[in-house]
C-alpha cells in the first residue's frame, strides 16, 4: 500500500481536524498523549496497476481505548498513475447499500515510493448496520467498484470527534520505525502541497504493530536549519494489542511554510527516532 504496506510494517489517524495555525508558523506545544485511536477491522481491498501501483483502501474503528466502538472510518491511498475514488458505503437491516461519505478524488501520478491519500470521518456501525469501503479508479470509464467485505461492531456510547482529511502526501516516503522483539513502532510525514510552499501544512500518522509496549510519536518543527527542534503536536499513542493488529493514531495538521523544517518522530520506552527534515 505504499506508506502503509502491510509487508513492510506488519512483518493504517488520516487524520485529524486540519488545524491550521494563523499567519503559517508552527508552535510549540505542551506534549500531550491522544486516548483516540483505531484499529484495522478489515484488511484492505485494491484495484493493482502497473510496477506495483495501486489503489487500496483499509477500514478502521475508531476510540479503541474505549472498548468495543460503533464507529468505522476508511483510510484510501492511491500510488496509481491515475486518480482514484474512494467512500463509505452503509446497508441498514439487510437493505441496499447506499453511500454515507462524500467521495473523495486521490490524485494519481505519485509513483509506489509516494501515496497520496485521505481519510473519511467516522459513521456508525452498530447493530443492524453494516459498513463498507469502496474504491474506483476514474479511467477506463465504466469500471465497477471494488468494496470490501462489511463490518457491523457492537453497541457503544462512543462518540468520535469528525476527523476526516483532505488529500495528503507522503512526501518523499519520510517514516521512521522502532522495530524490536518487542515492537514496531511507525510514523510517517505527511504534507498537503507536493512541494513545500508558504501554504504547506503537514500532519504526523503513527502505527503500532505487533506490540506489546506503548509507543509514542509527534512531530517537531525547526526555524534555524535543524540545530533546534520544537514539538509541534501533541504527543500521541499506540498500544499493546493482540499478534497481527494494526493500530493508527493521527496527529492535527500544523502549517509548514517555506522557512521552517518539519519531521515525524517516535519513542518506545526511552528509545526515540525522527524522520529526515522536510
Amino acid at each position: 500500500m505504499g506508506i502503509l504496506k502491510r509487508s513492510a510494517m506488519a512483518v493504517a489517524a488520516v487524520g485529524a481536524a486540519c488545524v491550521i495555525v494563523a499567519g503559517g508558523t508552527i508552535p510549540a506545544l505542551a506534549a500531550k498523549t491522544s486516548g483516540v485511536r483505531y484499529a484495522v477491522v478489515q484488511d484492505d481491498v485494491a484495484v493493482g496497476g502497473p510496477n506495483s501501483t495501486r489503489c487500496a483502501v483499509t477500514v478502521l474503528s475508531a476510540e479503541v481505548s474505549r472498548g468495543n466502538p460503533a464507529y468505522v472510518s476508511a483510510m484510501v491511498e492511491n500510488t496509481l498513475t491515475r486518480a482514484c475514488t474512494g467512500w463509505l458505503q452503509s446497508s441498514v437491516n439487510g437493505g441496499a447499500w447506499q453511500g454515507v461519505s462524500p467521495r473523495q478524488r486521490v490524485p494519481g501520478g505519485q509513483g509506489p515510493n509516494n501515496a497520496a491519500w485521505y481519510k473519511t470521518g467516522n459513521y456508525y456501525a452498530g447493530p443492524g448496520t453494516r459498513i463498507r469501503a469502496c474504491i474506483k479508479p476514474v479511467t477506463p470509464k465504466g469500471t465497477a467498484p471494488t468494496c470490501s467485505r462489511p463490518v457491523s461492531l457492537a453497541a457503544s456510547s462512543a462518540k468520535p470527534g469528525s476527523d476526516g482529511t483532505s488529500v495528503y502526501y507522503a512526501h518523499r516516503r519520510q517514516s521512521v520505525d522502532i522495530n524490536n522483539r518487542l515492537a514496531h513502532c511507525f510514523a510517517y510525514l505527511n504534507s498537503s502541497t507536493r512541494h513545500k510552499a508558504r501554504t504547506s501544512h503537514v500532519n504526523l500518522i503513527l502505527v503500532g504493530a505487533l506490540m506489546v509496549r506503548r509507543c509514542f510519536g509527534w512531530l517537531e518543527s525547526s526555524t534555524n536549519k535543524g540545530k533546534t527542534w520544537e514539538q509541534a503536536t501533541p504527543t500521541y499513542s499506540v498500544d499493546y494489542f493482540s499478534e497481527g493488529s494494526l493500530e493508527y493514531a493521527f496527529a492535527p495538521a500544523v502549517a509548514d511554510g517555506t522557512g521552517h523544517l518539519v519531521r515525524a518522530c517516535v519513542r518506545v520506552n526511552a528509545g526515540k527516532k525522527c524522520t529526515a527534515a522536510w
